[in-house]
């Protein structure tokens, strides 16, 4: 072989060897792409199945969370419906033919409802309202804590029920109580709110509006605290005020602490009271439940209380209680046609007890 052959083979073989150097290449560049390829893809697959598990778990969760919110709503629903389907049961016990427009008849020791008419509807409380006061007085007063009367008897309306108090007149707290509930004293519901007022807030010269406020503040935690949560109380006396409402339910709540609280309890039973006060003033105060009074037509004896009330909003009304053979009822009767009605509604109420 000369030479020329020889540099022929040699760039032949040059060639191949390129060739096949260019054919790995090629190989390995192809194997890369496809790997990058398959890596790239199942990195979206993977943030793809990971977004779509996110989002499905919180689908999952809102979802849970919207049955658990349904179920709770029908729950109260449903508990509500209940409550009330019980109560309209429990009120077919007795049939009663009154004016009022707002009635409950409860039996207290069992808080069984033996007739209602409207119990729920929002209504003016009137006097009824010295039940509250009454009772949260009691809470931060002792019975016979002194209480000087001052200038806040004036703060009463000029067409109010009064005790005739006087402004210096020193009485226990007790009887201020008795000058509240007997004769529904609203110049005894100031003296004693604004005092009360001023033993809470700590503060003895606080002016008459400002403890007034602080009181009323005790008075509506006192309902609620109670269970009468659909009431709220403005005026110590019950005066018709804008805001100022109730429900005959929530004062059949109230009338049951009252009989619960024997020194209410004992007051609002008498017809008469005799007292001589710490300034030696003496007063004679007849309570204006007729239901009491032994020389009214509308006497019961059964009947142990509690607290009538006459105004504008509210109507001729009175809670009052009674014990029937053995046991205690509680009459709400508000908005009756008179206030003569109002002890007649009551005591046909009380014989529709008895006859059952």
């Amino acid at each position: 072989m000369d030479e020329r052959d020889r540099r022929k083979e040699r760039r032949n073989r040059e060639k191949r060897i390129f060739i096949a150097s260019l054919c790995v290449l090629l190989c390995f560049v192809t194997v890369a792409a496809i790997a990058g390829i398959y890596l790239s893809r199942k990195l979206v697959s993977d943030t793809t199945e990971d977004t779509m598990t996110e989002k499905t778990e919180s689908s999952t969760s809102f979802s849970v969370t919207e049955k658990m919110e349904r179920e709770t709503a029908f729950s109260e629903t449903d508990s509500e419906k209940k409550e009330t389907e019980s109560e309209t049961e429990q009120a077919n016990s007795i049939s009663a033919d009154i004016t009022a427009t707002n009635a409950i008849v409860v039996e207290a020791d069992s808080d069984l409802v033996l007739y209602q008419k409207d119990s729920r509807d929002q209504i003016a409380p009137a006097s009824t309202a010295k039940m509250i006061t009454a009772l949260t007085a009691l809470d931060v007063c002792p019975e016979e804590e002194e209480i000087t009367v001052g200038a806040e008897i004036a703060m009463m309306n000029e067409d109010s029920s009064r005790a005739w108090l006087n402004q210096g007149d020193i009485l226990t707290v007790r009887q201020l109580l008795i000058a509240l509930m007997l004769p529904s004293g609203n110049d005894a519901a100031y003296a004693l709110a604004v005092h009360t007022g001023r033993k809470i807030s700590g503060d003895n010269s606080l002016a008459d509006e400002q403890a007034v406020g602080v009181f009323m503040d005790a008075v509506n935690k006192k309902a609620r605290d109670l269970g009468a949560q659909n009431s709220n109380f403005v005026a110590p006396d019950g005066y018709d005020a804008e805001g100022q409402y109730t429900t005959a339910s929530d004062l059949a709540v109230l009338a049951k602490a009252c009989l619960e609280n024997p020194c209410i309890a004992e007051i609002v039973a008498s017809y008469i009271s005799y007292e001589k006060w710490v300034n030696d003033r003496e007063v004679t105060y007849y309570n204006t439940n007729e239901l009491l009074n032994p020389d009214s037509s509308y006497y019961y004896p059964e009947a142990i209380g509690i607290k009538t009330g006459t105004s504008d909003l509210a109507g001729a009304s009175l809670v009052s209680a009674a014990v029937i053979n053995g046991k205690t009822y509680i009459s709400v009767v508000m908005g009756a046609a008179t206030e003569d009605s109002r002890f007649q509604d009551s005591i046909t109420i009380y014989d529709a007890i008895k006859s059952l």
